[in-house]
């Protein structure tokens, strides 16, 4: 029986695994505080909106990052140009990725999440940015109006969003003060 456990544990510890179609590597991800955190970048009218917000602050407060909440919808044309300008503008995605945990947050008329949004100030237009402290703390709020230029999302203003909220900013210019 011990050399069972031993040769399953072993087999585990060995990596990919070798077939006749390639080199696999196991599915299963296991991370010592539990289940690895799988960010949720779509607009769904089914998820559970404060259980993706929770799971967030728990990857948040593990990673040292800032949260972003996306709110809008797959019925809004804005979010697929957002998405069309993250597919196009690589930097800005990786800026983004390297400084906080994206959650998307489904808004219709049907479907305001107002359980959720309720806690943060009126969403004035879709797609809207939510930034939290990894507590799940509101830092700022803020409409795509003002990150865009001739009706299409501009790079640098996404850029210096992102920088202006992110931990290492926010740090850095509380030392200058």
């Amino acid at each position: 029986m011990r050399f069972r456990v031993l040769a399953a544990f072993l087999a585990v510890l060995a990596g990919p695994i070798s077939s006749a179609r390639g080199t696999h590597a196991l599915a299963a991800v296991t991370v010592p505080d539990g289940p690895a955190y799988v960010p949720v970048r779509k607009f769904d009218p089914k998820r559970d909106a404060a259980a993706d917000i929770q799971a967030a602050i728990a990857e948040a407060r593990r990673t040292g990052k800032r949260i972003i909440l996306d709110v809008g919808g797959d019925w809004c044309e804005w979010c697929h140009v957002l998405d069309r300008f993250f597919e196009k503008n690589p930097e800005v995605v990786n800026l983004r990725d390297k400084n906080f945990i994206t959650v998307a947050v489904f808004y219709s008329h049907e479907n305001k999440n107002e359980k959720v949004l309720g806690h943060y100030p009126k969403v004035e237009g879709i797609p809207h940015f939510f930034v939290l402290e990894k507590d799940g703390t509101l830092l700022h709020s803020q409409g795509m109006v003002k990150l865009e230029t001739g009706g299409e999302p501009d790079p640098e203003k996404m850029k210096d969003f992102l920088l202006k909220w992110s931990v290492a900013h926010m740090e850095s210019a509380g030392k200058a003060n």
